[in-house]
């Protein structure tokens, strides 16, 4: 009973991301935007990338997301480039203030194990970036959060880097996508930057969830590329 409970639960999750790929195309059309609205340009864009540290790449509870292994291997392959074309990489870093008295998190813990909150506190091994991500101390920046996205954390330290850099192009990957990169996301394009969203750059707990938050910012906040189709748009427009 319970094999037949996991097929039929499988098969279903199959059915609607069928669903939700084949309607894609057709909400697009509707929204009558075209295949891609920004033109990416090295002097204007910056890499954002969502969380790749310890907590979430390496949990102490629970398995790590689908697909890690390719996210972090897109990541560090786009991030190479963006270096070379002159584009800054950013690394955004959760971490919560936490004491006796509570937290800066505002209700975040109550949403959360606390031992999944602790695993992100206080600049703890949790928050450190995970260790097979190439980030290049002499080249990277790193910033800081405490919310879901990154342009409502207090300070807001990702606003103001983007604005001492002077970029209004933001190529985003991370993860979750359908928490911290897409809140990120829909702030920023209300923000009036620039979004696009890597494809492979990014994963979730569930390939719904995933899939989601791939169409929803294709019909309403930004352009969701590949890591591929990203470095030949910069190539392309180099000049």
């Amino acid at each position: 009973m319970k094999e037949n409970s996991i097929e039929s639960s499988q098969s279903e999750t199959v059915h609607i991301l069928k669903n939700l790929r084949k309607k894609a195309p057709l909400l697009i059309k509707y929204c009558k935007r075209p295949e891609n609205l920004f033109v990416l340009r090295a002097s204007k864009s910056s890499f954002v990338i969502i969380d790749m540290q310890n907590f979430s790449c390496a949990p102490e509870m629970g398995e790590a997301l689908p697909r890690i292994r390719e996210v972090i291997g897109q990541i560090n392959r786009l991030a190479e480039f963006c270096r070379k074309m002159g584009v800054p990489v950013i690394w955004v870093r959760q971490n919560i203030a936490a004491d006796e008295t509570g937290t800066n998190a505002g209700l975040f813990p109550l949403f959360h194990d606390w031992r999944h909150v602790k695993s992100m506190c206080n600049l703890g091994e949790g928050t450190e970036i995970f260790s097979e991500m190439d980030v290049d101390p002499s080249a990277d920046h790193i910033v800081f959060k405490n919310r879901y996205s990154a342009f409502l954390s207090n300070p807001p330290e990702l606003q103001t880097k983007l604005n001492y850099l002077e970029r209004t192009q933001l190529i985003i990957a991370g993860i979750a996508a359908n928490v911290c990169v897409e809140s990120t996301v829909r702030d920023a394009m209300q923000m009036d930057y620039e979004v696009v969203l890597v494809s492979d750059g990014v994963t979730s707990f569930d390939d719904i969830l995933l899939e989601s938050t791939l169409v929803n910012t294709r019909l309403f906040f930004g352009d969701v590329r590949s890591a591929e189709e990203v470095m030949e748009a910069l190539r392309e427009n180099a000049s």
